[in-house]
């Protein structure tokens, strides 16, 4: 099924944040659902077909719907324990226009989740985000949490920010983990038994954000200026008359 294929990647993104992944699952499940409920209209043998075939295409598809009915099972048993995702369903902007009745039952299922959340000063400022259309602008949680740091709204929608900010940060794969172990086995070679443990956790943070580095204009002129800086050497890395600003990493 290319659902589960779409599933795997959505979830493996290095930004997904708890929204996402939420609506990816939900999606997910809707999917496979959708694919059960068509499966009897699908490969439909002609009246004139012997009783043989007729009888092997029902098997297949009694399979076919024990195995999405399998699927759907098993996604809903493994994404049960997201109760601290449940946040997430209030800051879908798609959303916010839409709800007619504030939604009761998430508020009381995020005071089990979240117990520190002033649920009646995050119920008044729910109101006024679902009404406001510069909030419902925003296309996702993080997008959202930016729009209200920028715009000094923190202390207004302090409930909010709080758990905009807990809902953001949450890790949502292992996937980040995973690149940080491959990374070590790129790092860590067998000519490079002997390294020690310092050096080995520097080359790695290098490794891993690479990215951070690479946005330096001027990364590798400060290596080497506090690389010549740090003791007496028989090669004069420095030019000469010219003073020479270090910066403490």
């Amino acid at each position: 099924m290319p659902h589960v294929d779409i599933l795997y990647n959505q979830l493996q993104k290095r930004l997904i944040d708890s929204v996402s992944a939420n609506k990816a699952v939900t999606n997910f499940q809707h999917n496979i659902q959708q694919v059960r409920d068509s499966i009897d209209t699908i490969n439909e043998n002609p009246p004139s077909e012997k009783k043989r075939k007729v009888e092997t295409s029902d098997t297949r598809k009694v399979a076919a719907k024990e195995i999405c009915d399998t699927v759907i099972t098993q996604a809903v048993d493994r994404f049960k324990f997201t109760g601290h995702l449940t946040a997430s369903k209030l800051f879908v902007t798609e959303k916010f226009n839409k709800y007619k009745e504030f939604p009761e039952m998430l508020l009381n299922e995020i005071h089990k989740a979240y117990p520190f959340i002033n649920v009646p000063r995050l119920r008044t400022e729910l109101e006024i985000i679902y009404m406001r259309q510069d909030f419902s602008n925003t296309s996702s949680a993080s997008v959202l949490l930016k729009f209200i740091i920028e715009n000094n709204l923190e202390r207004t929608f302090s409930e909010s920010a709080k758990l905009l900010k807990v809902q953001v940060t949450i890790p949502m794969t292992t996937s980040e983990a995973e690149r940080c172990l491959s990374t070590l086995k790129r790092v860590k070679t067998f000519l490079r038994s002997t390294m020690g443990e310092d050096r080995l956790t520097a080359l790695a943070m290098l490794s891993i954000e690479k990215q951070v580095i690479s946005d330096m204009c001027d990364f590798n002129e400060r290596v080497i200026d506090r690389f010549a800086q740090r003791k007496e050497r028989r090669m004069d890395f420095l030019p000469r008359h010219t003073n020479i600003k270090v910066v403490n990493y």
